[in-house]
């Protein structure tokens, strides 16, 4: 029977596309059972033909719908297989689970936009070992870090990596794995300023944080001039231009922007608030969050986790 007969009665297109549509998020196929109209039929006795290129129609007192129509609206391809008088929708699955991840490229040595619109950095070489090591396909999605939580519970992404600090706050309302790495904020100026700083010598002076950020707490609990970026660039190069007084940030970030040469700034003071990052899920997603945990588990008993870090910090990982 050829291909552009149309198929599917409307009740079981709608259910098995509402149960393949959660497989469809995690880049599966789901095949769906189908039911042939005659190439002719009868309505109120007058003989049919199944209309070409019609969205719906009726059939004695059924509506139905083509499936390219409903694949289409969905954004998903369609496969047919004769020899079986099968339908297939979505992407061939590839034989793992594929997930979404979302993430911030604006956090180096974390994650970095390459020119050509590629990702690199440390979490997202880590993730990719996690996802290799759990039997997870993983495709990233950039997401502004102000973004990463409403997009995780909107579903838009199945997860978050993105040196996202593991807060109680923040546990209310995400799943986090097993902590990946340990950081602390640091405030940083300019080279030229000879000023003593810590959290109490902030009052009065204007300090730049990332909008989103545990750094951005501290800041607003601490002096009544705190100026938000989208990206910790934008915040140095106000700090460089003399329009800020001081930045408060994660300490590998600053850390490896002085390590590139930029030698017009520094950092006074200890680590403050030694901070956790981990990986967020949604609430729901337990099985995700096991997953995530058991890669990384086996990926720090195989050296490949002690690798990966050796390769963005240039030294051991403490934990």
């Amino acid at each position: 029977m050829k291909k552009n007969i149309l198929i599917l009665l409307l009740g079981i297109l709608m259910g098995s596309l509402i149960f393949g549509t959660m497989g469809f998020a995690l880049g599966t196929e789901a095949q769906i059972s189908v039911n042939f109209l005659p190439t002719k039929y009868f309505f109120d006795g007058v003989e049919k033909t199944p209309p070409e290129g019609q969205p719906s129609f009726i059939y004695n007192d059924t509506t139905y719908v083509p499936l390219r129509f409903m694949a289409e609206s969905l954004g998903q391809p369609v496969r047919w297989d004769g020899d079986s008088g099968t339908v297939f929708v979505g992407t061939k699955d590839s034989g793992k689970q594929k997930i979404t991840v979302g993430t911030d490229p604006t956090f180096p040595p974390f994650e970095i936009q390459e020119p050509n619109g590629g990702l690199t950095g440390f979490d997202i070489d880590l993730m990719k070992a996690i996802c290799q090591a759990a039997g997870l396909e993983v495709e990233y999605k950039n997401v502004s870090f102000d973004g990463l939580i409403p997009a995780l519970q909107a579903g838009q992404v199945d997860a978050v990596i993105s040196a996202m600090t593991v807060t109680e706050e923040r546990k209310k309302v995400l799943n986090f794995s097993d902590p990946y790495f340990e950081s602390g904020l640091v405030i940083a100026v300019r080279s030229d300023d000879n000023g003593r700083y810590n959290l109490a010598d902030l009052k009065g002076k204007a300090v730049g944080v990332q909008s989103g950020t545990t750094a951005s707490a501290y800041a607003e609990e601490n002096s009544d001039k705190v100026h938000h970026f989208s990206t910790l660039d934008l915040a140095l190069t106000e700090l460089e231009s003399g329009r800020l007084d001081a930045v408060i940030m994660d300490y590998p970030m600053i850390a490896q922007y002085i390590h590139q040469g930029n030698s017009n700034i520094k950092i006074v003071g200890e680590k403050l608030f030694p901070e956790k990052y981990g990986i967020a899920t949604a609430k729901e997603n337990t099985w995700l969050t096991d997953k995530i945990n058991s890669g990384l588990q086996t990926i720090k008993e195989n050296g490949e986790y002690a690798k990966i870090y050796k390769k963005w910090f240039g030294e051991e990982p403490p934990i």
